[in-house]
Parts: structure tokens; C-alpha cells; sequence
């Protein structure tokens, strides 16, 4: 498994503290963008041209902060806590793509972020809060995550050896800051880590993730495979 789905249940367990100093005020879960037709402005300003699906999705429910309704997330005492699903076999493939090529793509970030198709690539990961459950979470990209590494201080960790690694999983309660997160090594070992500033990451990424809720739906991405295919294919050259 790549990632632990209990880790934002009541009893939170960690295998390491690491102190962030990210701003999450830089971030507000308020903030609305108006992107133009045919095209998204991604947090440095940059407007990306996006191409229309032959068939996109016009009829999608915002993906805002609220708390779950699942009875997962939130219960009210009277009925039993419903268990998280696993990931299914694909999905589980798709997260350990995205995770043992994370650091890949965060070297390609000035291409990736140069084609929409690329910034939209769905990723698998799931991230989740206690009380409002995947709301703000769902449906990450590629792009997403390239900009909560970049902008999100915290995202890219150092240990005392220089040794790097990248936040990539974030579980926990918005009102405690209790949290079991994971990350990736440079060298592709995933491990647990508790975060010292938990608002300080699950506010940005919600920030950056809602940001581009409609293009998800309306515009053309290409596959995480894809994505990955066509780097590597330049690379070569």
C-alpha cells in the first residue's frame, strides 16, 4: 500500500516529526479564479491554453471544503463509523506510479507546466481530513501537486543528511492538527510523518486543488502514462 487509509480515523500514528514554516494565510479557501475560455492562469500568473473534451462533464458539483456526509469522516454517535474502501488493484497501481516517478516529475516541472494536458494528468492519491472527509481533495493532478511542492513551504523536506523528500499524502484533523501524512525519499522509500504545521499544508492544497475543479472536468489531460511516456521520449533526444 502506498498509503495509509486510517490515518485521518481518531487515533492518529506517526513515524517521524518534521517542523514546516509554510503560511497557510498565503492560501485562502476562499479565493475564487476566473479563468478565461479555453485556458487556465496557474498560481504564477501564467496562462495555459487548455483544449475542450469532445464531451465534457458541464454538470459537476463544486469541489468545496463541507463536512462528509458519508458517515466515514463524521459520525454522530448513533450509527457506527462506515469504513474507508481500499484502493482498487488499477488505482493502486496508479498511486505507485505517481509515487516512484514523483521526483522525476518535479525535475520536469518547467515542461509539465508549459501543457495543460500535462498539468491536468489525474493522480491517484486520495488525501482526506477528519469532518469533511475528500471534499477539497479530489481529483489532484500532476499539476497541483507540482505547485503545492514548489509554493507550499514545508512540501519539500530536508533531514539533517540533505537527504530530500516530498509530501504527497496528507490525513488528519483540521481542528487538532493531529495528522499522519506520508512522503517519498529521492531513492522511492515512502514513510509516515507528522507534520508540525498541518494548516500550513492542507489548506494550500485544497487552495491550489479547487483552483482548477471545472477544468478537470471540461478540458483534455493526458494519463499519468502518458505524461511519464512523453517525458522520457524527450529525454532521449
Amino acid at each position: 500500500m502506498i498509503k495509509n487509509n486510517n490515518s485521518n480515523q481518531a487515533s492518529l500514528s506517526n513515524d517521524r516529526v518534521v517542523s514546516v514554516g509554510g503560511n497557510a494565510d498565503e492560501f485562502s479557501l476562499n479565493d475564487k479564479v476566473t479563468h478565461p475560455q479555453n485556458g487556465i492562469i496557474l498560481l504564477d500568473g501564467t496562462l495555459l491554453e487548455c483544449f475542450p473534451k469532445e464531451s465534457p462533464q458541464e454538470n459537476f458539483q463544486p469541489d468545496v471544503i463541507a463536512l462528509d456526509t458519508t458517515g466515514t469522516y463524521l459520525v454522530d454517535g448513533t450509527k457506527p463509523r462506515k469504513p474507508i474502501l481500499p484502493p482498487s488493484p488499477e488505482e493502486e497501481r496508479q498511486q505507485k506510479l505517481f509515487v516512484e516517478n514523483a521526483f522525476y516529475l518535479l525535475a520536469h516541472r518547467e515542461r509539465i507546466l508549459r501543457d495543460s494536458r500535462m498539468f491536468l494528468a489525474p493522480v491517484a492519491i486520495q488525501s482526506a481530513l477528519a469532518l469533511t472527509g475528500v471534499s477539497g481533495f479530489r481529483r489532484p493532478t500532476v499539476g497541483v501537486y507540482l505547485e503545492y511542492w514548489t509554493n507550499c513551504l514545508g512540501a519539500i523536506q530536508t533531514d539533517e543528511q540533505g537527504r530530500r523528500s516530498l509530501v504527497y499524502y496528507i490525513a488528519g484533523s483540521p481542528l487538532s492538527g493531529n495528522n499522519n501524512c506520508s512522503v517519498v525519499g529521492e531513492d522511492g522509500e515512502t514513510s509516515g510523518v507528522t507534520l508540525s504545521s498541518f494548516s500550513a499544508h492542507w489548506k494550500p492544497f485544497v487552495s491550489i486543488n479547487t483552483r482548477y475543479t471545472k477544468a478537470k472536468h471540461i478540458y483534455q489531460a493526458y494519463t499519468l502514462e502518458e505524461v511519464l511516456d512523453i517525458l522520457h521520449h524527450e529525454d532521449e533526444d
